[in-house]
């Protein structure tokens, strides 16, 4: 029970971070700009 409760949790998480990247990979593509340097980071994403 508590595997699947982590597996659970691992996936909502991964797909909260694949949804976060593909909006900000939009964002840096519309020309948005951070002063940390985010928009680099979504050059190696491929989509």
């Amino acid at each position: 029970m508590k595997l699947k409760t982590l597996g659970t949790l691992l996936l909502i998480g991964a797909a909260c971070i694949a949804l976060y990247l593909l909006a900000l990979n939009s964002y840096c593509d519309q020309g948005g700009n951070f002063t940390l340097g985010m928009c680099s980071v979504t050059s190696f994403i491929p989509f």
